[in-house]
């Protein structure tokens, strides 16, 4: 059904490309000195969480697809920061070296300091919101997955 009011919109998801694409830019930024990006700290920060963690694992929890997931993490295993190794079956696993331990700590003052800025900017209130439309949209993505696979 074509709905007027929603067709003169503006689109859901370019709308939140662009706000996506800044941020990345943000966070790259704040990331540089340490020689890694946004995507590459976020990966490493998750299998340092998990200890250990199945790839195709760490890409459904990252909502990720594999080959994105595979080129990125080959660049961090060859910085020496992950290491990956045979796991169960055919699987892989993904841990966090010590040298990517020592990475984390020395980005992570200039993470949350960018962190605190957008906090900031956005109030609590915003902040809250941010987050919650964005658990929205990741839900929405997985029960149309989930659906489509049905």
């Amino acid at each position: 059904m074509h709905h007027t009011s929603l067709a003169s919109a503006p689109c859901a998801c370019t709308s939140l490309r662009k706000a996506t694409r800044t941020l990345d830019r943000l966070y790259d930024a704040a990331l540089a000195p340490h020689g890694i990006t946004t995507t590459q700290f976020a990966l490493m920060r998750n299998i340092e969480r998990a200890g250990a963690i199945v790839l195709n694992q760490l890409a459904t929890l990252l909502v990720m697809d594999r080959t994105s997931l595979y080129r990125t993490i080959r660049a961090i295993e060859e910085a020496g920061w992950v290491s990956i190794t045979d796991g169960p079956g055919k699987a892989r696993l993904a841990q966090i070296t010590d040298a990517g331990r020592a990475m984390l700590r020395a980005a992570e003052p200039d993470w949350e300091d960018l962190q605190a800025q957008i906090h900031g900017r956005l109030g609590k209130d915003g902040w809250a919101q941010l987050m919650e439309m964005s658990g929205a949209i990741i839900n929405l993505g997985q029960t149309a997955g989930r659906e489509a696979r049905a």
